[in-house]
């Protein structure tokens, strides 16, 4: 994987900059009214005074994916002040519920999971192995939270103790129930001496721990510390925490001169400096100091626009009701992206200097700032460029069964809508390459010619387990065909407990079922580690996140 790929909160950030940079370079939009734009400038005025930004994307099924972000002072439930915090480089935060992992991945150009399979096998509590790492995701789950620190240069009974404080602080002010996950020290006593290695550091201290709670408290505990003077305050915040895959994430920096100082005197010791980093630190004044927090919430949707939609509503995507508002200092920011064939006849409201619209696509740029209070976010555009609203379900029967057991499972597809749909190809075949201990009866793919308006129709097949143990059932996939164009849409993954037999002295060990939860999770997090370099920020007054 390249280094870039690895800066995921790092696109947190790029997303409040990048918009207005793109932006200023067309003559139908100006930032800030500025007669000259100054990437620079422009950057250092976001950090100082904060900024956040609702970025939503339909795909061409007719699906949001939606990202609200925000970036400036942490607020002081974080602590960011306190001594604990000395010689720590950065705090991060990644709670993750459904699939949205799978589309952080998507964005940033890779999976660590998928890889090529061929060197081995991984066992499972139930039976003999799984085919590749790519299927770790579906046999861990999909939620998790999890908190990383990193401190740099200090003893480590200094580094735990203040770490032992974080935790403390954690617990007394958001209610956190945390439990240590990885401890990781990197210094030259961690390699043997005839390898000789030289390190740009002195030394660093990871800690990564699992947050308990369920990803609702987790998430809200963090949208908490946001600002909602702005487009937050008219959101209902329900649309990410009970979406079907949804995320949130905060990366907290106690202090931006230590980190950057830091990223500087690291890379040049090296003798290299990363692209992204040295990249993004070019763009940013020298004279940031002070804390800083990047905090964003996100999630995937169901199918909102369909064969007869002629209009978005972006604040439907999160809920809005009444007046939207841009904050009280900082800026505002809301981007809305459209598949390219869709042909946008009109965007409401539409102000010169003040809105952007990509006149050879379908991306619309609203600097909210400058439009102060209104209604709505309206883009209007030609009918006919979505399916009609497919749906697609799995349900189990019964719910739970005991070693030796058999659960049903019935997928069907319903066409929602009043227009057929033609070449429908239902597969949930995804298990049977999982689980060498199972039995499976019955239709699991099938090909149906049509399915007009308002017509169902399922597949049907068994499970026998011979183990007890928690299942995973990949995604089940309907692909079809409307009006000469192909398309997909998938069940989320689904978990199945087998509860032991009575007698079987094994059966709770078995239950816990997940061998690899502590690798995986310890693995994704280490992702989120990457991120801390190339971020940096100025101090404000009266932002907060």
């Amino acid at each position: 994987m390249k280094v870039k790929h690895a800066f995921t909160i790092l696109f947190v950030a790029f997303m409040v900059s990048a918009p207005l940079t793109a932006a200023a370079m067309q003559d139908s939009f100006t930032v800030a009214q500025e007669e000259e734009f100054n990437p620079e400038e422009l950057i250092g005025r976001l950090l100082e005074e904060g900024a956040e930004v609702l970025l939503t994307n339909i795909d061409d099924d007719g699906v949001p994916g939606v990202i609200y972000g925000q970036l400036g002072i942490p607020s002081d439930d974080l602590g960011l002040e306190e001594d604990f915090y000395d010689g720590c480089l950065a705090m991060a935060m990644i709670s993750t519920h459904g699939e949205f992992l799978d589309i952080v991945f998507d964005l940033i150009g890779g999976n660590p999971f998928s890889g090529d399979s061929s060197g081995g096998e991984f066992t499972t509590a139930q039976d003999g192995g799984i085919g590749g790492p790519e299927e770790i995701l579906d046999i861990l789950g999909t939620e998790f939270n999890l908190l990383i620190t990193v401190y740099a240069n200090m003893p480590e009974a200094e580094s735990q103790q203040k770490m032992s404080n974080v935790v403390t602080h954690m617990t007394n002010t958001f209610g956190f129930s945390l439990a240590q996950l990885l401890t990781l020290r990197i210094d030259e006593n961690l390699f043997p001496p005839e390898a000789e290695i030289e390190l740009p550091f002195d030394s660093l201290d990871l800690f990564i721990y699992q947050e308990l709670s369920t990803f609702d408290i987790v998430s809200n505990a963090m949208l908490s510390q946001m600002d909602d003077s702005g487009i937050l305050g008219a959101m209902d915040t329900s649309f990410f925490t009970e979406a079907r895959a949804s995320a949130a994430g905060m990366l907290a920096i106690p202090d931006l001169a230590e980190l950057v100082n830091f990223i500087n005197s690291t890379f040049e010791g090296a003798g290299t400096v990363p692209p992204s980093s040295g990249f993004a630190l070019a763009q940013f004044p020298g004279n940031l100091e002070g804390p800083l927090a990047i905090a964003a919430v996100g999630y995937l949707g169901e199918q909102v626009l369909t064969s007869e939609s002629t209009e978005l509503n972006v604040g439907s995507l999160v809920g809005a009701t009444g007046t939207i508002s841009p904050l009280d200092s900082g800026q505002s920011l809301i981007l809305t992206n459209l598949p390219e064939n869709v042909n946008i006849t009109s965007v409401t409201p539409f102000v010169e200097n003040q809105t952007f619209y990509e006149a050879n696509g379908s991306t619309v740029l609203w600097n909210s700032t400058a439009l102060g209070d209104q209604p709505e976010y309206l883009v209007s555009f030609d009918g006919g460029e979505f399916p009609p609203p497919i749906t697609i379900e799995r349900t189990f029967s019964p719910e739970t069964v005991t070693a030796g057991g058999s659960v049903e499972v019935t997928v069907t597809v319903t066409n929602e809508g009043t227009e057929a749909i033609s070449n429908v190809h239902l597969n949930d075949t995804g298990i049977l390459s999982y689980y060498s201990s199972i039995t499976v009866t019955g239709t699991t793919s099938d090909t149906f010619a049509t399915l007009a308006g308002g017509e169902s129709e399922s597949i049907t097949y068994q499970v026998t387990f011979e183990n007890e143990g928690r299942y995973g059932f990949p995604k089940a996939t309907v692909m079809y065909t409307y009006e000469g164009d192909s398309y997909t849409k998938t069940t989320p993954r689904d978990g199945y407990t087998v509860e032991p037999n009575p007698g079987n002295l094994a059966a709770q060990a078995i239950a816990d079922g997940w061998p690899y939860s502590g690798i995986a999770i310890g693995v994704v997090a280490l992702v989120g580690i990457y991120s801390i370099a190339g971020l940096a920020r100025g101090r404000g007054d009266t932002y907060q996140v």
